[in-house]
Order: C-alpha cells, then structure tokens, then sequence
C-alpha cells in the first residue's frame, strides 16, 4: 500500500485498495451491495430506492444469508451494506456478524442518525473492523437541508455530527470513514464546497461526491441536476480535499472504476444490477441462484467492455483520466439507456465544453 499514489490508496473505498485493485483487473466481483431494508429516519427527497408501492420493504434474512454464503464461495471479499438505512434492521449487527464469519468486510452505508446512539456505534465499529462506515450529509445549512429532506433540519444535522463525533472519540479512525453527499442544485456553489472542507479540515474525512441520478423518488426531477460548471467546481474542491497533489481526478460519481468494476448490487426486491442506483437487474434472486445471474450477466455487471482498448463510449476511450475514471455509469444509463456509454455529466468532453462555449 505504501507504494501507491494517493488518490489510489483512497479513491477505491475500501480500506485494502490494492487488493480491490487486484480483483479489477482480474474482472472478478469485490464487494456485493445488499440493500437490505427502505426504512430510513431522513426522509431524502431524490432517493433512488424509494418507491411510490415497494413489493417489500426488508429483503429476508435467508435471502441475505444466502447471498452472503454464495459470496463467500466467489472469493468476493467485502459486503457494502445499504437500505435505506441497514441500521435499522433488527438483526443488522447479527448478518454483518455472519458475514464476518464467513470473512467478508463490512462496509456500512447509513444516513448517520442511528449512530448518534453510543451503543449503536460501539456495535458499528465493531462490525465494521475490517471496512468502512459511511454517513451522509448533504449540508450543514438548516434551511437548505430542509428543502432536500423532511423533519427537523437542526436536530438530523446535530444527530449525524454526534455520530461521528462518537465514532471517532472511540476510535474508528477519519480514513476509514466518510461522507456522501448528493450533489444537487440546492447544495451546489458555494454550499457544498463548505461541506466538503468541513468535513476534511475538521474531521479528517473524506467525501464522497456523488451525482443525483433520476430514478426512485427523484424521478422527474431533472431539474436538481446541476449544471455541468457547478459540477466541475465541486469535484475540483473535493479533489483539493483529501487528493491534493495530483493531476489525476474522479468524477461523478466520485468513486474510482476499480470500486465501480468490482461491485455488483442485490436492490431490496432482489434484482441484480450493476450499482445500487441502476434499478433495472439481469436476474432476480428470488427466481435464480446468485452465483448463476453473476456468472451468465458478469460483463454488463462488471462493465467488462469498459476494459477493452478503445471501446470506452465517446470522449471517455480518450481522457486523461481513464486510469481512475469511466464516467457514471448510472448517468449514462438513465439519459442515454446505454449502461456502457458516454458520462453526459462529465465537464471534461472537449466538443461538449467548445458547444457550451460557444452559447
């Protein structure tokens, strides 16, 4: 690890970097995403799971179990866990035992808030060891926060904060946390730069800067995806924060192609798909083992053609920064219905910025 770059080191997620990377260019799954419950005490109102009539709102124990012990068996080597908020399971901290057990990392993906109680995050860490423990803060405006999520502004903001704060007064360290934001117009400019630095300057945390995609709830609410300058301004500062002193980039959404290339997602009604956002599965857990649906969909799960020199979609074959970055694939999928096409929201398309340019 120590002879990797730093953007490389972090830009993955999970703590053992060169290991995902290893799996990348091996094309083999690295984490599986289970979404495993909807409830969620933040009430986002762009999120991409909800659903006006969800067939369900908890994926099954067995269900899981089942995934995690198939997991297993595929030498994948981490769990990333996601609701909603998987917290608010019940037996959350037994599955993520089991998971453990059967030696996969867990990587929790909570809104923050139930990590304000001092037990929860005693357990967290605990079940995290091995992984990270992401929390989710947009803003640390009220008013603002108001307009993207419901209840009460000051109390979520103040519960997410304690969380952190707890998690790190017992000893789950800065680099093995970080925060998502969901940039949209309401937090874009100066908003989310303040964040950004807050949580790097303050904290010691990292974000992650993740584009709102259309889907879910946030179907039909184009009009919250920022402008293509707003987005460039807030990846350029998130990469001042935390990535300084390299020319190399991420861009939305935020995460490297080695996490992206290495995952795959079970949603809460158990479809397959290639990332959580990405609603639309190859296969169904409920009607299909989950090692067969990986094995027979494993090059629109893993993105397989991305990897072929000169089949990236567009401008992406030839950017400067195709060894971290591929674009989004959930934002290309959602304009263009073309999972390996080109990232609409990227900044960096030379013909696109000589178009804007010209307006």
């Amino acid at each position: 690890m120590t002879d990797l770059h730093p953007l490389y080191r972090h830009a993955g997620l999970h703590p053992d970097f060169a290991e995902e990377m290893a799996y990348f260019f091996q094309n083999k799954v690295y984490s599986v995403q289970i979404e495993t419950t909807l409830a969620c005490t933040q009430g986002c109102r762009y999120c991409y799971a909800a659903a006006a009539d969800p067939p369900q709102k908890e994926l099954p124990a067995r269900i899981i179990r089942g995934v995690l012990e198939a997991a297993a068996r595929m030498e994948v080597r981490a769990v990333d866990w996601l609701g909603g908020d998987p917290l608010l399971r019940d037996d959350w901290e037994a599955l993520m035992a089991y998971a453990a057990d059967l030696g996969l990392a867990n990587n929790i993906w909570s809104s923050g808030l139930p990590l304000a109680d001092p037990g929860v995050a005693v357990r967290a860490i605990a079940a995290s060891e091995e992984g990270f423990i992401s929390v989710h803060l947009d803003t640390l405006d009220p008013g603002i926060y108001a307009t993207l999520h419901t209840g009460h502004a000051k109390e979520k903001i103040a519960a997410i904060l304690s969380g952190i704060e707890t998690l790190q007064d017992l000893g789950k360290s800065p680099d093995q946390m970080v925060n998502c934001i969901t940039l949209t117009t309401p937090v874009a400019g100066r908003d989310v730069q303040e964040t950004i630095r807050f949580f790097w300057e303050e904290l010691g945390m990292r974000t992650c800067l993740t584009l709102m995609a259309a889907a879910g709830a946030a179907g039909g609410m184009e009009h919250w995806i920022p402008s293509r300058e707003a987005i460039r301004e807030a990846y350029l500062c998130r990469n001042a924060s935390g990535y300084a002193g390299t020319d190399l980039a991420l861009g939305p959404m935020d995460v490297s192609k080695f996490y992206c290339g290495g995952v795959v997602c079970v949603t809460i009604d158990g479809e397959v798909t290639p990332c959580s956002v990405i609603r639309e599965g190859v296969g169904n857990i409920f009607r299909e083992p989950f090692p067969a649906i990986v094995a027979r969909h494993k090059e629109t799960l893993l993105a397989t053609p991305l990897r072929r020199v000169g089949s990236r979609a567009g401008s992406c074959s030839r950017c400067a920064q195709a060894t971290v970055c591929w674009g989004c694939r959930a934002s290309a999928y959602y304009v263009s219905g073309d999972l390996m096409g080109e990232d609409p929201y990227c900044w960096r398309h030379p013909a696109r910025k000589n178009r804007e340019e010209e307006k």
